[in-house]
């Protein structure tokens, strides 16, 4: 069972391959880690990995495999909720209405320009002032909070803003 599955995780005896779990976790590859016979399982389960005990059945697998991938997907993305948090990684950070607002459209098209309208636009619906001054003010604010978390708002000049990894 060792080696990379189709959706690149890499399978690992436990404890057997040790080593070959410490490189998933330094690379932060997804790692399922299979528990040998009369073994314990691991006692600190990383973001990245996840266990199981054979026999398992085919479809239990894939379930833990697909699970594994998603996880690991979703925190190569920001993703911002509901409640103001945005989550990049193995970070996180609060922000204010109008910066979760301004923000939507930037982690929506994550990598992808979002244009200067846009953004006034946001702000004018808020009630704040949409001033070209006022947007970059607001910017400005924003890139200090997503600091933090590993992100930047980039300028394109002339036409928007990108959000990418820093």
């Amino acid at each position: 069972m060792r080696g990379e599955a189709a959706n690149r995780v890499t399978f690992v005896r436990w404890p057997a391959e040790r080593d070959l779990r410490e490189q998933c976790t330094v690379h932060r590859r997804p790692c399922l880690l299979v528990v040998e016979h009369g073994a314990p399982p691991p006692e600190n389960v990383g973001l990245h990995e996840d266990w199981v005990r054979p026999p398992i059945a085919p479809e239990d697998l894939q379930a833990r495999v697909r699970q594994l991938t998603a996880r690991t997907f979703l925190r190569s993305r920001p993703v911002l909720d509901p409640a103001g948090i945005l989550y990049f990684k193995e970070s996180s950070v609060t922000l204010s209405v109008t910066q979760c607002e301004m923000l939507a459209p930037l982690v929506g098209r994550h990598g992808q320009t979002v244009y200067r309208i846009e953004l006034r636009d946001i702000l004018e619906r808020s009630g704040a002032s949409s001033s070209s001054n006022a947007l970059d003010l607001h910017v400005m604010r924003l890139r200090r909070r997503l600091r933090v978390v590993g992100l930047a708002v980039r300028n394109v000049r002339g036409r928007g803003f990108v959000l990418e990894p820093t």
